[in-house]
This record gives structure tokens, sequence and C-alpha cells, in this order.
């Protein structure tokens, strides 16, 4: 078995590796380095493998992101805002219009059973000629409430507990979407940070 070499310097010449590889050494050092590592086969074989070691750690070049990436990311964000503010402006506007359209028919319904109630013979008093056009009008708007009053008792009467609950299901499936849509209305910040 061959026996090991050793070097009498190593300590010294550990340190000027070790600085060489940090490119930290001046030009008188490195020569006396350089000359050295000729003639010392143990220190030679240390360089070789801090020298490995070193490019092992060496950092891999950054690789930045796709040419245009930062622009297709902008774009596809802008395009789901859009269709987000489209879809809000569509369910706010059905909604809305769904509770118009409830509050017209209500009245219209309230309207048309005022005026059938004041026209039909008998359930109305009749009008004594030559009474003046303002009595006639209240006097009508009075029938009209009557007869309002009389068709809804009779309806909550007869339909009460299933139009309650259907005026209660579509009152509560209202209110849960304007909820919806107030919780998801644009322009509000959302838990991820992206407004």
């Amino acid at each position: 078995m061959g026996k090991k070499e050793t070097c009498n310097h190593s300590e010294e010449f550990g340190e000027l590796m070790s600085l060489a590889l940090d490119g930290l050494l001046d030009g008188a050092d490195e020569q006396k380095l350089n000359e050295h590592l000729i003639t010392c086969a143990a220190c030679q074989a240390e360089w070789e493998a801090m020298q490995q070691v070193a490019a092992l750690f060496e950092p891999a070049e950054m690789v930045g992101p796709p040419l245009g990436f930062a622009i297709r990311i902008e774009r596809q964000l802008a395009k789901q805002a859009k269709k987000r503010r489209r879809t809000f402006g569509g369910l706010a506007v059905l909604t809305g219009s769904l509770s118009l359209a409830g509050v017209t028919i209500t009245a219209l319904a309230l309207i048309i059973v005022g005026i059938l109630a004041w026209s039909s013979p008998g359930s109305a008093p009749t009008v004594q000629q030559g009474s003046s056009a303002v009595s006639n009008i209240a006097s009508g708007l009075g029938l009209m409430g009557k007869g309002a009053t009389l068709f809804l008792k009779d309806l909550l009467l007869r339909y009460g507990p299933p139009l309650l609950l259907l005026v209660g299901i579509g009152l509560a499936f209202l209110a849960g979407i304007w909820t919806w849509l107030y919780l998801k209305r644009p322009g509000r910040s959302h838990h991820n940070g992206i407004a």
C-alpha cells in the first residue's frame, strides 16, 4: 500500500485555495498557489475536490418569464373582471326587473280588483246625482279600497297558506340573489389580493 503524501504547508495553502475559489487572491498569492499546486500532489487533489464542490453550489442562471407573459396575464385578468362585471350587471338587471314586475303586478291587480268591485252591481252603493267630482273620486277610491280589502280577505281565506309560502319563497330567493350580488360586486377586494 502506498503512503499518502502530506503537505507541511497545507493550512496556509488551504486558505489560499479558499480565497482563490472566491476570487479574492491578488496576483502574487495566485502565482504562489499555482507554483505550489504543480509540486504538491496532496494540495492538488484537495484543490480539485474543492473546485468540484464549488461547481455543485454555483447558482443556476435565472430564467425569466417568456416575452409577453405579463401582458397576457394582464389581459386575462381584464377579461375575467369584464366577465364578472357583465354577469353582475345582468343579474342586477334581472332581479331588479323581477322586483319591479312583482310590485307592478301587485299594484295592477289591486287597481283591477278595485275597479271590478266598484263597477259590479249590488256591491257598491249608488253615487248621488249632482255630487261634485271630488266626492265621486273620493267615493271611488273608498270603494276601490273596500273592494280590494274584500278581495284580499277572500283570497287569503281560500289560498292563504300556499300563497304566503309562494310569496315567502319568492322574497327569500330575491333576497338571496341580492345578497350574493352585494358580496360578489365588481371592485370589491377579494382574499387573494386581486381586486
